[in-house]
């Protein structure tokens, strides 16, 4: 054995195993030494065998690698007790080979527990007992009639009584040690003190007065003793038989007692029988007990988690009568509905709450036959103040024996959820209309240069009839036209070009106020709440100003009959934790500066609200608008990196909501532009262009001004011509998006051949090619397709002279 070979090598450990050998052995001889007073039949054969259940039960708490104090104290018990020495070893070797017998027989085979708190380990005892006793019993015999010691006595009976008084000294010996040792610790108060001496009283005079009155009514002693099991459990039923045992085997030794009115063989089987049945009833009846116990606690436990389960769970838990009437409901689902408590919930038909006209109620009916297996679905509640939410619902009826069902479910409140998917698909949506508008934009900017250039030379004509020239002029016009729609579209797009500054939008308030009273009626009364301590953004100035005006007309078409309009500036800090709106429109946590634009219009549906952006979506009557001015503001607020959404009722009015990130910037004051017209001047221009008519207009253009053009299809072109002519090329004009090499890489090996050059960038598309995320650095020079003749020149003059 691992055990005994660690006692072998460890000198401290051998000390201690040794000292533990020799205690079990005294043990042992004493507890031998009080049994043979109980022998009736034999000097060493007694009616109870206290050894056996002594061994056993230390075999048990310490381990099988004690059996030589089993041995030693076998051994020297019966030797004292005038056995041969031969015969004593050979009864010695019986009593160690019960004890490991029975610690085998329950270690391995039954999975044995100690503390005798399970019926099947009381069974497992008493079979153990019953199985290992006639090993000891049979070598026993066989040692005293080797030795004749039988003294003529039927070697049949010694060895029945050997048998019954070692399975007597087990059942009362072992509880009692393993329970008192090994048994789960049991809290005693005072109550229960006075309660068991009470009743060790009670046992002691019951027992003392039937064996003195020889009454054959010894068996009522039984009621005292399941009193004890039931109220102590094993630990009381285990010393309580043993108490009544030590009285009863006494008694009856000394002749006094119904056990003692016999023949001697007699009276033992009668007195084992008598304290059998005792110890046995009684830890049976405790096992019982504590099982019943334990299953009871184990049920309590149960129930408390479950409702602990159902209290604190984050979604609403419900069960109902076959009625429909609620029977459970956990503080979520009342949250959910709208209530303070779940016991407001109680006896309230489910489907009246949640759908008051009947809509859909029938997905609640107990009774429903889809519900049979169980269902899911997300559905639209109405909490208790009438407001909608949607709801994930799982539920299904559960029937009783009689057929009847009621039903049970859980409640998941997906409103924010289906908010956030209908943002997303919003926002999908209005990205892909965006790219769609960029894409368009881009490619009639290409044309309606080319359309504005050809328009110009022709108009330059001085031969050109006047009915012709008006009708160019016309042309002139609507191709201006075109050119502000596609400058909205871009917008939208969020792919124009931006010239951020970090701006105070107190400022530009007060600066759009006085234009804005002129162009409004009288009837509608402007008003101003601009918050004190505003925090500064980065944005671009004009194009602030023109979503303000969008916004303001916006508003000034839907008060047709007059009415307030307010802006109102504040600052806002966005957690992550958010609610109400900030919760359903604002993706990013931080600081804003919110800038809100209200009127006391005539409002918007649900409907209106979800399209109010899309570009050529407008309300209004035919020729009254384009349907772009919300369009551009929503793509110009995008672009600066902020939030613009709408809250709306019909008849209440609209609010749009304006969240621009706060900058740690100081405001920059805004200055106009300088004055770029210019005369003409010389140079050499370089001018890279992809598109054919775009770039041989442009070289038209500038020819015709006398600059000398060197024109290149793409970047690649244009660098070879530069690197061959770098000295004498003043000025490199690249389209910004262009096959292979654009722009801004050409500008960059440009200038790497000469650091000097100065470069003006056109473009009719800037997403995928600006030079930070679709704004300009400072300084940089920057031409937007499509432009006019004079624009163009103006700009070139400009940077040639600076």
């Amino acid at each position: 054995m691992p055990a005994l070979a660690l006692i072998l090598r460890d000198p401290g450990s051998r000390l201690r195993y040794a000292v533990w050998v020799a205690l079990l052995a005294a043990a042992y001889v004493l507890t031998g030494r009080l049994g043979f007073t109980a022998s009736a039949i034999h000097p060493v054969v007694s009616s109870a065998w206290p050894p056996s259940g002594l061994a056993l039960a230390a075999l048990l708490l310490l381990g099988m690698r004690f059996w030589p104090a089993i041995t030693i104290g076998a051994f020297a018990v019966n030797l004292t007790g005038g056995i041969a020495p031969l015969a004593a070893a050979g009864i010695a070797v019986g009593n160690t080979l019960e004890a490991l017998t029975a610690v085998w027989l329950l270690t391995t085979l039954a999975e044995f527990r100690p503390s005798l708190e399970r019926l099947r380990d009381v069974l497992a005892l008493l079979l153990a007992a019953i199985m290992s006793a006639p090993v000891s019993a049979t070598v026993g015999v066989a040692a005293l009639t080797l030795s004749g010691a039988s003294d003529g006595i039927s070697q049949w009976t010694i060895w029945l009584a050997w048998c019954a008084g070692d399975v007597v000294g087990i059942l009362l010996v072992t509880p009692l040690v393993l329970t008192w040792i090994a048994g789960h610790p049991q809290r005693i108060t005072g109550r229960d003190a006075i309660e068991a001496i009470v009743l060790a009283i009670l046992l002691i005079a019951s027992t003392v007065v039937l064996f003195l009155a020889h009454s054959n009514h010894v068996y009522t002693i039984f009621p005292v003793i399941i009193w004890a099991a039931l109220r102590f459990r094993p630990r009381g039923a285990a010393t309580a038989s043993f108490i009544v045992a030590v009285l009863a085997i006494g008694y009856t030794v000394v002749g006094v007692g119904p056990f003692a009115k016999s023949a001697p063989v007699t009276n033992l089987f009668e007195l084992e029988t008598f304290i059998g049945l005792l110890a046995l009833t009684t830890l049976i009846l405790a096992a019982v007990f504590a099982e019943r116990q334990a299953a009871e606690s184990a049920l309590q436990r149960s129930r408390r988690q479950h409702r602990d389960l159902v209290h604190y769970a984050s979604v609403g838990v419900y069960q109902t009568d076959p009625d429909g009437r609620i029977l459970l409901a956990n503080p979520a689902l009342a949250s959910i509905l709208g209530y303070d408590r779940p016991e407001d919930l109680i006896g309230r038909k489910l489907a009246d709450e949640v759908y008051p006209e009947g809509t859909g109620a029938g997905a609640l009916d107990p009774g429903h036959e889809a519900l049979a297996e169980g269902s899911a679905q997300e559905v639209q509640w109405q909490r208790k103040d009438g407001s909608q939410i949607w709801v994930d619902l799982h539920t299904r009826s559960v029937r009783d024996a009689a057929g009847i069902a009621s039903s049970e479910g859980f409640v998941y409140d997906v409103t924010v959820r289906k908010q956030m998917e209908r943002q997303l698909g919003q926002a999908q949506k209005m990205e892909a209309i965006g790219q769609l508008a960029g894409g368009v934009a881009h490619d009639f900017n290409n044309i309606l240069t080319v359309i504005g250039s050809c328009t110009d030379f022709i108009l330059d004509d001085k031969a050109l009839p006047d009915q012709h020239r008006a009708d160019l002029a016309d042309v002139k016009k609507a191709a201006d036209r075109a050119t502000s729609l596609t400058r909205q579209l871009l917008a939208f797009g969020r792919t124009q070009v931006l010239r951020p500054s970090t701006i105070s939008l107190n400022d530009r308030l007060a600066e759009l106020h006085p234009m804005l009273r002129r162009l409004f009626e009288t009837t509608i009364d402007i008003r101003l709440e601009m918050a004190p301590d505003l925090w500064p953004v980065r944005a671009d100035p004009g194009q602030i100003e023109q979503v303000l005006l969008n916004l303001a007309l916006n508003s000034r078409d839907a008060m047709p009959e007059g009415g307030a309009l307010t802006f109102a500036t504040e600052n806002r800090v966005v957690a992550g934790e958010r609610t109400g709106l900030d919760r359903k429109y604002i993706t990013e946590p931080g600081d804003y500066v919110v800038l809100s634009v209200r009127d006391t219009g005539a409002g918007m549906d649900e409907e209106t609200q979800g399209r109010i952006f899309e570009p050529f979506f407008t309300t209004k009557k035919i020729g009254k608008g384009t349907g772009l001015g919300l369009a551009t503001a929503y793509g110009i607020v995008k672009q600066s990196g902020g939030y613009i959404k709408v809250r709306s009722a019909p008849g209440k009015g609209a609010e749009f909501l304006i969240y621009l990130p706060r900058t740690d910037v100081a405001p920059e004051e805004v200055v106009a532009r300088a004055d770029r017209n210019g005369g003409p001047a010389s140079g050499t221009v370089l001018l890279a262009e992809d598109e054919p008519v775009v770039r041989q207009s442009l070289q038209r253009i500038l020819a015709a001004e006398g600059y000398d053009v060197l024109g290149a299809a793409n970047g690649a072109e244009a660098l070879e011509l530069f690197a061959e002519r770098k000295d004498e090329i003043d000025l490199l004009i690249t389209d910004l998006v262009m096959p292979g090499m654009g722009g801004r890489e050409l500008a960059q090996e440009c200038r790497g051949l000469r650091d000097t050059l100065k470069v003006i960038y056109i473009s009719g598309y800037t997403r995928d090619s600006l030079l930070s995320q679709q704004t300009f650095e400072e300084g940089t020079e920057f031409i937007e397709k499509p432009f006019t003749r004079d624009a163009i020149l103006g700009r070139i003059a400009y940077v040639l002279r600076s």
